[in-house]
């Protein structure tokens, strides 16, 4: 059985803050299939991204991580300081 390569924390917090910024959308369970980890890393890695946003503000505008009921996952707004 070949064993599976996990990607490295730095890693997988780059590519998911790449893909929030690309407008898609981040299900817990479903990243935590693709990178082989639990979902309270991809929660963790969310928290340190949104923590990262709440300190490092573009200026003149604001971007926070939030769940969407509808679309079933996480995603990034946009708010005009």
């Amino acid at each position: 059985m070949r064993e599976r390569w996990k990607i490295s924390k730095n890693n997988r917090v780059l590519e998911l803050y790449e893909r929030f910024l690309n407008g898609e959308i981040i299900n817990k369970s479903e990243e935590a299939q693709r990178f082989g980890v639990d979902e309270r890393t991809i929660q963790r890695d969310i928290d340190d991204i949104r923590s990262f946003l709440q300190n490092n503000s573009l200026k003149g505008e604001n971007r926070e991580i939030i769940y969407d009921r509808k679309r079933n996952g996480f995603v990034i707004c946009k708010h005009q300081k």
